[in-house]
């Protein structure tokens, strides 16, 4: 019998502007804020959420820590505020990989937190998870999302076309990775 693998629980992470910490269910109210905008679901197959009870499930299904996925808060030093969430999921312990997700306030677009929270985080993750490969993947359309892998010195490996179906139609998916060694050398 394979021994019982827990949770992955993320310390505190600092970065010059940011807090990257554990959502906790205290951030249920962040992730309705977040997740019922037009504007954060245009790219993802999940209907923004329409109240309190399915920002619940949504933080129990996706943000809760589980073995195979976890999100953080992303929280401005400055303001106390939280302006978005990242994390992995899909980790596989065994072939060391994981994909990672992002997802900011519109507000605090352009900005430059996504680029410098995942940075600390795929930082802590290539270290401390042990990680090989971390993939990401986009939209073609979602131009915001694109840039921010490519300035983390993700390479595209291709398009997986027609991946999801969602809003009467089907949706391309752009898939980029990088690996421990192209971290390191970064």
């Amino acid at each position: 019998m394979k021994p019982k693998v827990k949770p992955v629980r993320v310390p505190r992470i600092e970065t010059s502007r940011l807090v990257l910490r554990q959502l906790t269910a205290r951030d249920v109210k962040f992730v309705y804020d977040l997740f019922s905008l037009e504007e954060t679901n245009r790219f993802v197959s999940n209907p923004p959420v329409k109240d309190m009870k399915e920002a619940r499930e949504i933080y129990e299904k996706y943000c809760r820590p589980k073995p195979y996925l976890f999100r953080v808060g992303i929280v401005v030093k400055e303001t106390g505020e939280m302006v978005g969430t990242l994390g992995l999921y899909a980790i596989n312990r065994e072939d060391r990989r994981a994909t990672l997700g992002f997802d900011l306030l519109p507000a605090h677009w352009g900005n430059g937190y996504m680029t410098e929270a995942c940075r600390a985080l795929l930082d802590w993750a290539f270290k401390e998870l042990e990680l090989n490969r971390i993939q990401a993947s986009a939209e073609p359309a979602n131009l915001r999302s694109l840039a921010v892998m490519e300035r983390l010195g993700f390479t595209r490996e291709g398009v997986m076309r027609q991946l999801d179906y969602y809003n009467g139609a089907y949706h391309d998916d752009v898939v980029y990775s990088i690996l421990r060694e192209e971290w390191a050398n970064k």
